[in-house]
């Protein structure tokens, strides 16, 4: 599933595959990692040696980045600006794990990313970060269950909009 980047490449490529096939990639890799609905998403960037920071400078647009330095310490660093709230934090914190596993190849390749307009790789990382966060087959149990949007929210620490997207995107709402 990851693209192939050449070593000293920083522009990411698109893995090109399909919406279905990244949400899948996204739910193994959550179950890979021990994802659980709410955790620490810090914590889990750390297991994978990287390493969240708050950047008022660099990001004025209210978005995220990610840079990977294979064999590096840090191998990787997510940003986030000061002023976004946590349940955005979060959703951002999986969209640039999207770009690390999907653009470098789970940090082999070194990349650069700045969130800036809607290409293929960022609804690459905005698929993968909906799966991620709501795997499919949870997300479809927690809905037969609780029917309530609000609810299925703060079991998931996101937005009631990524609530009603993700509905709509399963065809359940």
């Amino acid at each position: 599933m990851p693209a192939t980047v050449p070593a000293a490449s920083s522009e990411p490529i698109p893995a090109n595959a399909t919406k279905a096939a990244v949400d899948t990639y996204a739910g193994q890799v959550a179950d890979a990692l021990g994802y659980k609905p709410g955790i620490n998403l810090d914590d889990l960037v750390a297991r994978l040696g990287g390493r969240v920071e708050h950047d008022a400078w660099e990001l004025s647009e209210g978005s995220g980045s990610l840079e990977v330095f294979p064999d590096g310490k840090p191998a990787f660093i997510i940003r986030l600006p000061y002023f976004a709230g946590r349940l955005r934090n979060r959703f951002t914190i999986a969209h640039e794990l999207g770009h690390y596993f999907l653009h470098s190849n789970g940090g082999k390749n070194p990349i650069r990313i700045f969130r800036e307009g809607s290409d293929r790789c960022e609804w690459e990382a905005n698929w993968f970060a909906a799966g991620f966060l709501l795997p499919a087959g949870r997300f479809r149990e927690d809905w037969t269950r609780l029917r309530s949007i609000s609810g299925l929210a703060d079991l998931y620490q996101v937005s009631q909009a990524v609530i009603e997207i993700r509905l709509k995107t399963l065809a359940l709402g």
